[in-house]
């Protein structure tokens, strides 16, 4: 290496490591003046932008470097990272995959490159890496771990189960294998064996999050609601999510309420907060004046709920309060049990003005059924993937002799070509655009003879509006839907279709087909 060059280096990692970057840049950029494509200049170039927070400069700095340079198996996934950082997700796949290609064997670094992947959603390529960190390293049982994991995801259950239980056999004591094995059980809907691995999970470490919250969920699927909704407290306690206000005034249906304001708060989505805001109105009749704060965009709906003193928005500031209490925590403090879910008619209601705004949609209609259709739920939800369907498998539904009015205000670009041509043909209206709240589309509903959904926010709001609602499930359910019924505890008018097969909407939507058939037939349009 030339003498000036190798000075010119050492300067400049001395700048970097004192934290003098813009001395270290200045360096280095006087190397590639002489020497454009010296590779160990563009690298720390690249290392100097990613400590100025840089990622975009750093990514292309180290793929030029990548090119010039052999890497060691450190330079080559820091130089993925940052790729992935900046969203170049091709150039990050290729670091990843040239990792794996030239050091093959090196444990902790193909770790490092699979839970990559994984993130950039190429879960093939992850699972190819780790079948070969297991063959490299049969004994880590953090390795199957993964491995089941990411095969969980991959929806192979039984390739999943038979990993946990390689981790297990290596390490009897691996409580996050336990708890993923109940899981992946419950997933396939052997239920006692699942709640069984929870309960290993919990014998090895009582105060398991993870373990406590997914019996939960699992007794609360079975109908068993008294364990359900204790264990379901758990929920706070992983430190992924938290309420914000003190534990001390947490209200646990002990404390006496009456003369008290009580604070009840939404937590997680939209149609959790309108399913369970039902119980509100129970704080009150034993004297408490409540306090309800709504996401900002449930407020115009719900501004003047039946048993709240008073309604806020997630912005506004919070007034005194004696006890607060999560909206999901009402169900435990009350000693809810079956019998106690179902609210004798509706208990949300459209604002009669904001139903007039209708009229031109309404008035003129033919004497058919009018059907609102949600298809997919938000993106972001964690269980998207088995609950949405596409537009397309959608078709035979609507080809029924109804009127069909979208109420899907957030509409995927893969739907968008399949919605212009129903549109077109005058088979489905689509109102997105002037859904603007939750208090639009509920004066919608209001106008409508049925709403059909699948498992999303829209469903809990037709169903407190007191609507018909059918509501399209997938083969394992949300826990609060429960197993085997077609109808539901929480809405008189609801009407519950299944998968009958993982992952196949086809009977689903021909069981919808028949009986809309069945209902425009027999004339039944509440007009």
């Amino acid at each position: 290496m030339n003498h000036d060059i190798e000075h010119a280096l050492a300067a400049a990692q001395k700048n970097s490591l004192a934290g003098q970057f813009d001395d270290a840049a200045r360096v280095l950029r006087s190397i590639l003046a002489s020497a454009p494509n010296h590779g160990e200049a563009l690298a720390g170039l690249g290392y100097v932008a990613a400590k100025q927070g840089d990622h975009a400069r750093a990514a292309e700095y180290l793929i030029q470097a990548s090119a010039h340079m052999p890497m060691s198996m450190e330079e080559l996934n820091f130089a993925a990272q940052m790729c992935q950082l900046a969203h170049r997700r091709d150039d990050a796949i290729a670091l990843f995959e040239r990792c794996f290609a030239q050091f093959p064997n090196h444990a902790a670094s193909l770790h490092g490159v699979a839970m990559s992947l994984i993130q950039l959603g190429e879960s093939q390529r992850a699972l190819q890496v780790l079948v070969h960190l297991c063959k490299i390293q049969p004994h880590s049982a953090e390795a199957h771990y993964n491995r089941g994991a990411l095969l969980g995801t991959l929806e192979r259950y039984e390739d999943e189960l038979d990993a946990y239980r390689q981790a297990i056999a290596l390490k009897p004591r691996f409580v996050r294998a336990y708890v993923n094995l109940g899981v992946a059980l419950r997933d396939l809907r052997r239920f006692d064996e699942a709640l069984l691995q929870f309960k290993k999970a919990l014998s090895l470490d009582p105060n398991d999050v993870g373990a406590r919250t997914n019996r939960a969920q699992t007794n609360l699927l079975l109908g068993e609601f008294e364990h359900g909704w204790r264990e379901h407290e758990w929920r706070w306690r992983d430190g992924t999510d938290t309420h914000g206000f003190p534990q001390s005034t947490l209200w646990t249906g002990i404390q006496p309420i009456g003369g008290r304001t009580i604070l009840v708060h939404y937590e997680q989505g939209f149609g959790d907060t309108l399913q369970f805001v039902r119980f509100v109105d129970r704080l009150s009749a034993a004297g408490a004046r409540v306090v309800l704060r709504v996401q900002d965009a449930l407020l115009p709906l719900l501004q003047n709920y039946q048993g709240a003193a008073e309604v806020i928005g997630e912005t506004e500031q919070v007034p005194h309060f004696d006890f607060h209490i999560p909206t999901l925590s009402l169900p435990f403090a009350l000693k809810v049990r079956a019998a106690d879910l179902a609210v004798p008619g509706p208990y949300v209601h459209a604002d009669d003005a904001l139903v007039l705004q209708w009229d031109d949609l309404i008035a003129g209609s033919a004497p058919r059924p009018r059907v609102g259709i949600v298809w997919s739920g938000s993106r972001t939800h964690v269980n998207d993937r088995n609950r949405s369907i596409s537009l397309e498998q959608l078709k035979p539904l609507l080809d029924a002799d109804a009127e069909f009015f979208a109420l899907q205000r957030d509409v995927r670009d893969s739907d968008r070509a399949c919605l212009a041509q129903l549109e077109q043909r005058g088979v489905l209206l689509d109102v997105s655009a002037r859904l603007t709240s939750f208090a639009d589309t509920a004066a919608l509903i209001a106008r409508l003879d049925l709403v059909i959904s699948v498992d999303t926010a829209v469903a809990h709001l037709a169903g407190a509006l007191g609507k018909p609602v059918w509501i399209a499930l997938s083969f394992m359910p949300d826990w609060r839907w429960q197993l085997d019924r077609s109808d539901s505890p929480w809405y008189a008018q609801a009407r519950l279709f299944r998968q009958t097969t993982r992952g196949d909407w086809t009977g689903v939507v021909a069981a919808l087909r028949t009986e809309l058939d069945a209902l425009r037939d027999a004339g039944s349009t509440a007009r």
